[in-house]
């Protein structure tokens, strides 16, 4: 059977990074295809894409993609949550032996892991904290951050984990492959250069 190597985008242009990412990738996994899950006129936090979804797919398959799917929009304007999970579902139709690669600001798949364990199996202890964060006021997305955190018990070695978005989006990613019993295998690239909402250009990825 053949080797597939998923990649979930949005592309919204198409940048180094994402060209790092997608060059990475294929130099771990050698695939025999690449499958890119892009969204389309409509992006993640519910934006209209400023690039039009066919110029995404001729990006992406410039850049190395051998197929490229729309993830419909129900999925891409939806929380962290849903998307992942509508991406996962789409790559398990294929019924394709498939790596799933994302960047992350980590780029530690068990530190991930370690907390999409935590989310898919939402041990009692951890719900107690949570709903005492949410009792004393915090947004639902800082009450789980705090949750999890005194959970693990482990506050220093973790903290930044969950402070960065390419993390929160792969923490996501690995519990949806938990909770949709998926077989897909994930890895993760660390992200390199610029943060997500940094205003400093660079010129050279590492």
């Amino acid at each position: 059977m053949s080797k597939i190597l998923g990649i979930i985008a949005e592309y919204n242009p198409l940048h180094n990074g994402h060209i790092y990412h997608i060059k990475k990738s294929k130099e771990l996994v050698h695939p025999d295809y690449t499958v890119c899950i892009i969204t389309g006129n409509f992006v993640q936090r519910g934006n209209v894409s400023i690039v039009d979804k066919w110029s995404k797919a001729k990006m992406a398959l410039s850049a190395g993609a051998d197929l490229v799917i729309e993830l419909p929009t129900i999925y891409s304007i939806s929380s962290a949550e849903n998307f992942a999970e509508g991406c996962i579902k789409i790559f398990d139709s294929l019924k394709m032996d498939t790596i799933l690669s994302f960047g992350s600001e980590s780029g530690d798949i068990n530190t991930l892991n370690t907390f999409a364990d935590i989310l898919y199996a939402e041990p009692q202890a951890y719900q107690s904290l949570l709903n005492h964060e949410l009792k004393n006021g915090s947004s639902y997305p800082k009450a789980r951050e705090n949750a999890l955190l005194m959970y693990t018990n482990d506050i220093r070695k973790y903290a930044n984990t969950l402070s960065n978005p390419n993390n929160i989006l792969a923490i996501e990613y690995l519990k949806a492959i938990k909770s949709t019993k998926s077989k897909l295998f994930p890895i993760t690239i660390k992200r390199h250069a610029v943060e997500y909402n940094s205003d400093e250009p660079v010129r050279k990825l590492c």
